[in-house]
């Protein structure tokens, strides 16, 4: 009995190993698009298959923009800066929302911030949007759920090359699938995204991961502490609810028509957006920067930020079928539930502390 026990031992321990380098790759995938369009409401209960793909996408993003930036020894300025280039990507080369008229009717000069073949008010909605839900918030709740492999790779060189086909090839199938039958909902048009605009697109993500490479090269200096004290879970919670609630203002008004805002440039809305994003990362760089700043403190960041998402995509499922607007009430109910779970474990015994968010 001894015996075959010592001899099943490398087996069991090789199978734990190889979960413990699964699970968060598994669980950072499967995260990004629930917290981006699930909970939002773009993906409904009918169409819940379409996870599978954008998981490719999604996912897949934001598992190589972590992998790089942890690889570096960096922080979420770097996963913030790489998750814009990837939101850039996403709304200009892969879905092209930005660029397509007929999704903003009335569409072309008609709508409220078209002009030059661009929304500007909703791909500047959309960039922070996504960067944010899409690739920041997911990679440090997948790292506060494995606070043991925060600060490994989770990758080897051969995975990496993996993961990079699988989104390339994914975000190929998510672009064909959108253009031939997914934007066809919003009505048939013949307009076609001029090429040039997907190559300038192309180029400002070229130019935006070269800089961020080039600029963050060295590993990350200690940040020095501030002597003030962090606020409370539940303030930097409501903190992260109220701005990212505020921001889907900036989402509604880019499906205005223009003569329902006369005499107003879209330059404002997009002018005090930017303004709102700059105030919160102050804010958060300032909170984070402090001695007593803890996963608790990220995950209500994270909580409040994915409750604004659920409370403002409710304006994206007000149209939908009665099954779908029972679904995300589902949805929600189950993330709600789980996020109180976690804060709860959060709770007991500290987890080792990883680097502060605002200078990380």
């Amino acid at each position: 009995m001894a015996n075959r026990k010592t001899q099943s031992d490398p087996i069991m321990t090789g199978s734990i190993t190889r979960w413990r380098k699964v699970a968060p790759m598994a669980v950072l995938i499967f995260i990004s698009p629930v917290l981006t369009e699930l909970l939002m409401g773009s993906v409904q209960l009918s169409k819940i298959w379409l996870l599978v793909p954008m998981m490719g996408v999604y996912g897949f993003a934001a598992l190589l923009i972590r992998e790089v930036v942890r690889r570096r020894r960096r922080g979420w300025g770097m996963i913030l800066l790489l998750g814009i280039a990837y939101a850039i990507a996403e709304e200009c080369v892969i879905l092209q929302t930005s660029l397509t008229p007929q999704v903003f009717p009335p569409a072309f000069t008609a709508n409220f911030g078209w002009a030059w073949g661009v929304q500007w008010i909703y791909l500047t909605a959309l960039v922070w949007y996504e960067s944010v839900f899409a690739i920041v918030l997911p990679i440090y709740l997948t790292e506060i759920l494995f606070p043991k492999q925060r600060d490994e790779p989770w990758l080897s060189q051969r995975g990496l090359v993996i993961a990079a086909v699988i989104f390339l090839l994914s975000s190929i199938g998510v672009w064909r699938l959108w253009t031939t039958v997914g934007v066809q909902h919003y009505g048939s048009s013949t307009y076609h995204v001029p090429p040039a605009f997907i190559g300038i697109a192309l180029v400002v993500i070229a130019v935006l991961i070269g800089t961020v490479m080039l600029f963050f090269k060295q590993p990350l200096h200690p940040v020095q502490k501030s002597n003030r004290r962090a606020w409370s879970p539940w303030l930097v919670g409501l903190m992260a609810f109220g701005h990212g609630l505020a921001w889907f203002i900036l989402i509604v008004l880019a499906y205005m028509p223009a003569v329902s805002l006369p005499g107003v440039s879209p330059l404002v809305p997009i002018g005090i957006g930017l303004a709102w994003v700059g105030l919160g990362l102050i804010v958060v760089s300032a909170l984070s920067n402090t001695p007593d700043w803890q996963d608790r403190h990220r995950l209500a960041m994270i909580f409040g930020a994915s409750l604004a998402s659920m409370l403002g995509g409710v304006l994206v499922i007000l149209s939908a079928s009665t099954i779908d607007q029972i679904g995300k009430a589902a949805f929600d109910l189950i993330a709600i539930v789980l996020f109180i779970l976690l804060v709860r474990r959060l709770r007991q015994p500290i987890h080792t502390p990883i680097r502060p968010i605002g200078g990380s």
